[in-house]
């Protein structure tokens, strides 16, 4: 009797028969689909119920709210409700992130487990042992590539070179041009964004005892011919890692926003780092493949500062050589509107610099 007077409520209003009746679906749900569903989401599903159930069919929230000194008067008891919901549906929102983030590692691992195997079926590993390897993440720019892999030296500083066209899941024959002028190609199913194009190369690179890997636009904005810049000094010894630099060589104006941009995002690399970098947005660079397994690198689009800023935090021996950047050849570029863009490049610097 004194469980009843204290615990249970004096009677079921209409809200509380609702929340028992979401309870009990929820529960259901949960029991019918425990055969789809992963066995801690039925868990989850079935520990909402019971809370629901709980909170509809007690007074136990009453109880809990007044002993945070949330009473019944001037509106706390909701706004106590309200600060229990959202700490709940905070801890809901960091899990389905830490899934969505495990599903992308994984369909990344399984995009890069086909393109090694059909890489390795097709005997083209052999293809790139102890050569230079021209690397080139390619969406969509069938209208471009020919261009670029035509001008591709056959070798540079004495090194013979090979050519692996990384096609991230292309609609427009982008594959079927860069076979025709003489470059391996691996494909990804479905697109997944230049740094996991990259990603899938430098896998098959290493795997394949390539000796440097130089990486390059398909759309023709680096040019081939200053390769050489790139390469000597990564042979010679001198560094492990060279960055073309757009600052330090030469580049065709682009919007004035995304100037200006370029030379915040140069600071604020510079700064967090405290070596002094000219141009964090370039992927033109060679790198000696055995430093690339040192190298964590998991960004899907906003590759270029996450690569420079992980060199510099594992103390890899690097630096900038001037470069030219001109303007894509046809087409439009890839990249997100300048907004869209410049958060997803400082989420990208920042979650680099803080792992």
């Amino acid at each position: 009797m004194i469980l009843q007077a204290d615990l249970f409520p004096p009677e079921l209003t209409a809200i509380r028969i609702v929340g028992l009746a979401f309870a009990v679906a929820i529960a259901a749900f949960a029991i019918a689909r425990r055969g789809a569903l992963r066995n801690i989401d039925v868990i989850i599903l079935l520990l909402i119920a019971l809370g629901l159930a709980v909170v509809s069919g007690t007074e136990l929230l009453d109880r809990i709210l007044s002993a945070f000194s949330f009473q019944r008067s001037n509106g706390t008891r909701i706004v106590g409700v309200a600060v229990f919901a959202i700490l709940i549906l905070f801890l809901l929102v960091v899990r389905a992130l830490s899934q969505s983030s495990r599903i992308t590692r994984e369909l990344s691992s399984v995009l890069e487990g086909l393109a090694w195997e059909q890489f390795r079926m097709d005997a083209h590993p052999e293809k790139f042992r102890d050569k230079i390897a021209v690397l080139i993440p390619a969406y969509n720019e069938a209208d471009n590539i020919a261009w670029v892999l035509d001008r591709i030296p056959e070798t540079v500083c004495g090194i013979e070179t090979a050519v692996l066209v990384v096609d991230d899941g292309s609609r427009d024959g982008t594959s079927e041009v860069a076979t025709e002028h003489g470059a391996v190609v691996a494909r990804h199913l479905i697109n997944r964004g230049g740094g996991a194009a990259l990603r899938t190369g430098y896998r098959l690179m290493v795997d394949s005892h390539a000796r440097i890997v130089v990486t390059l636009d398909a759309d023709g904005q680096h040019l081939p011919s200053e390769m050489e810049r790139l390469v000597e000094p990564v042979v010679s010894g001198e560094v492990a890692i060279a960055h073309g630099s757009r600052v330090l060589g030469e580049a065709e104006a682009n919007h004035r926003s995304r100037e200006l941009g370029i030379v915040f995002f140069n600071r604020a690399v510079s700064f967090i780092t405290g070596t002094k970098v000219s141009d964090c947005s370039n992927g033109y660079r060679a790198v000696r493949v055995d430093v690339l397994p040192q190298l964590v690198l998991r960004q899907e689009q906003f590759h270029t500062s996450e690569f420079l800023i992980e060199a510099i935090k594992r103390g890899v021996p690097s630096k900038e050589v001037p470069v030219t950047v001109t303007r894509r050849l046809h087409g439009h570029s890839k990249k997100p509107a300048v907004v869209r863009y410049g958060v997803g490049f400082a989420n990208a610097i920042v979650r680099t610099w803080l792992r």
